[in-house]
């Protein structure tokens, strides 16, 4: 039989909801019934394109007796992290305290008052390791708490007060400067691996916001050498397993340290990310292999992840028949008994710059990744790379094909604001980056669908699903939104996308900011209270709400022309700033915004029939420190900064602007 959560609209809940555990929400009942009881509450957290949480779904939650286990003694709650992350980020704090390491699925135990005792991630059904069973854990749980209650009231008042701390009051304030920038570059730099690229050892993460950040600082402070390994990163990537090279777009990471073999899943903010660090190094240096990694990856996003009205998907799972990678990769004999009708030099040809072989590359299958160039590859097969190219190009199609009548994986079809407003803000830099109308569509699609869907009697919220908006906005969706409507205003000169956004940067003070510590709050007064009022500081998979704020506050200060937003984003910069400089792998949009912040130039204006005529004197990597306008007349639009900003007699004119102040027009691009 179906239990509670046969009603839920989250992917993950559902995958839960025929289940033997007798699974609650989080919610007021559930919460209760504890209370009542006297019972702990055994709280799951995941989503539904983790790999473990499957597993461990399938070895212990589909077990009677665990189940048994389970509904006698506690009050199991099964929550979404992506619908709820402010519920999994105070947990997660908390196992990370408790066991020193944290991830999903997250298993944690809590008293009836909410208060977490004991915790950890994927426990397994049977001792091994040294690690007991999840069983074990249960039984065990149940004799502290009948036996040991006062141990266990002392611990949670020890995890209560240390989840309660907060870090900004802790933290050395220092105004952001040059040092500390290059302070965090260093960091990047001692991280680096120079064989494979990337920022870490394996298990590699793609760390985007980082590449984006590495790219501009080397441009902006004439370093190439750092632009030179967000380069090199990137490029291993795109050749490496976790790129989907039939498909187009970016695994969740790589699980050795080659980016050879991926972690299957696919997420729209992993790809988001990437797709806005392929338009930085394309500013940087117009590579094709950039440009085809882009217009691919939002094939993907559009063929796969697109809500037909314009919205993007969460995720796709990385199991497919319950088998991690199924539906991506390929045995040598079923590459060729789908490109039979190639010649065998053209088969050999895909085999070798892919990788295939008899005994396969992992685990008896291939993965395809390229080790060497096509060059190389055409040459050995009397190919010119033209050729190579084509047939490369054919085989590929072939097999995407081929590929669509496998049983695909699932995907979880919720539509998440932050993550949705990370996409926009990186099309409307690859529309900026590449000028190419494909990604400007595509922007402004999807603008407009957030437009009309995620509002709720005005009020921003974080998750669309089948028709139906749910969960207020937290600080990530309406600061990523804030910013991403920044950019929608940068490309169109649309002055409606700057109101939104400054009605957006509005709510990021009045709800979410603390003066006292110049920073922000992770949930407004209305949202749920918790056990303590969270901030959202570190930039992991996605943006963290504080980087986001003082980005969206930033810019929308000097586009807008309403200086607190400018007051604001630096006051809260200046907050944790130094923090970041110390620990720079895990600010990365942080330093991103704060390199702007701090080299930001100039505003540049363009308005007139004819704003072509100044295209080529800025190039796209000059416009990582200013911001750009085109509009047949900026003086209509309604904001101070545009003021006067008129043609000069009908001819068009550029208005370099720095400090609140622009010098006079000019209308000779030589000259400007």
């Amino acid at each position: 039989m179906a239990n509670r959560l046969q009603n839920a609209t989250s992917p993950y809940l559902l995958q839960h909801a025929d289940n033997p555990v007798d699974w609650y929400p989080w919610g007021e009942e559930a919460l209760a019934k504890a209370k009542k009881e006297d019972k702990m509450i055994f709280l799951s957290i995941g989503y539904s394109s983790c790999h473990w949480c499957h597993v461990m779904e399938h070895e212990s939650f589909e077990d009677e007796e665990i189940a048994r286990i389970l509904n006698s003694n506690f009050v199991p709650i099964k929550v979404d992290r992506e619908e709820r992350p402010d519920i999994d980020a105070l947990y997660m704090e908390a196992v990370q305290m408790i066991s020193g390491h944290g991830g999903w699925p997250l298993n944690v135990w809590l008293t009836p008052g909410r208060v977490p005792v004991f915790g950890g991630t994927y426990f397994p059904p049977e001792q091994m390791h040294g690690r007991p069973s999840f069983r074990q854990i249960l039984l065990r749980m149940i004799e502290i708490y009948s036996t040991e209650r006062d141990m266990i009231e002392q611990r949670a008042d020890q995890i209560r007060q240390a989840v309660s701390r907060d870090l900004l009051k802790q933290v050395e304030r220092s105004s952001l400067s040059d040092g500390q920038l290059h302070e965090a570059a260093r960091l990047y730099r001692d991280n680096y691996d120079p064989t494979d690229g990337g920022f870490s050892a394996a298990p590699k993460f793609p760390m985007a916001m980082g590449i984006s950040f590495m790219l501009k600082y080397g441009y902006i402070y004439k370093k190439s050498k750092y632009h030179k390994m967000a380069a090199h990163s990137l490029e291993s990537m795109i050749r490496g397993g976790i790129y989907d090279h039939l498909g187009g777009g970016f695994h969740r990471y790589s699980v050795d340290a080659r980016w050879h073999v991926p972690h299957f899943e696919k997420m729209l903010y992993d790809n988001a990310l990437l797709l806005g660090s392929l338009a930085d190094a394309w500013c940087v240096k117009p590579l094709s292999l950039y440009r085809h990694t882009a217009d691919e990856t939002l094939a993907f996003l559009q063929r796969e992840m697109m809500h037909p009205d314009g919205g993007f998907y969460s995720a796709l799972d990385a199991d497919t028949e319950g088998e991690e990678g199924y539906f991506y990769i390929w045995t040598e004999e079923e590459i060729r008994e789908e490109l039979a009708g190639f010649p065998e030099k053209e088969i050999r040809l895909f085999c070798d710059v892919y990788n295939v072989s008899k005994h396969g590359n992992w685990e008896g299958s291939n993965i395809l990744h390229i080790t060497g160039t096509i060059e190389q590859f055409a040459g050995h097969g009397d190919f010119t790379t033209a050729e190579a190219q084509a047939v490369l190009y054919r085989a590929r199609e072939v097999l995407l094909k081929a590929r669509e009548s496998r049983t695909r994986p699932g995907l979880d079809d919720k539509i998440i604001t932050s993550w949705n407003a990370v996409l926009l803000k990186s099309l409307c830099r690859a529309a900026r980056s590449f000028d190419d109308k494909t990604f400007r569509n595509a922007a402004l699609q999807l603008a407009e669908f957030l437009s009309e869907n995620a509002f709720q009697d005005g009020k921003l919220m974080r998750i669309f699903k089948d028709g139906n908006i749910s969960q207020a906005g937290f600080l990530d969706d309406v600061a990523l939104l804030a910013e991403a409507y920044t950019h929608v205003f940068e490309i169109t000169a649309d002055p409606r996308w700057l109101e939104k956004a400054t009605e957006l940067c509005g709510m990021l003070i009045d709800d979410f900011y603390d003066k006292d510590v110049h920073g922000f709050f992770f949930t407004s007064g209305s949202h749920e209270q918790l056990l303590s009022r969270n901030r959202d500081l570190f930039d992991n998979a996605t943006p963290s709400g504080n980087s986001a704020a003082i980005a969206a506050l930033f810019r929308c200060g000097l586009l807008s022309g309403e200086q607190r937003f400018s007051e604001v984003a630096l006051e809260a910069a200046d907050a944790i700033m130094q923090t970041a400089s110390k620990h720079a792998t895990s600010f990365g949009y942080l330093l991103d915004t704060a390199l702007q912040l701090h080299e930001h130039k100039a505003e540049i204006v363009i308005s007139g029939p004819s704003p072509g005529v100044f295209k080529n004197v800025f190039t796209g990597a000059d416009l990582f420190n200013r911001i750009l306008i085109s509009s047949p007349d900026a003086s209509k639009i309604i904001f101070p900064p545009y003021k006067g900003k008129i043609p000069v007699k009908g001819t068009t004119a550029c208005y370099v602007c720095e400090g609140f102040s622009c010098q006079a027009p000019v209308t000779d691009p030589e000259y400007l």
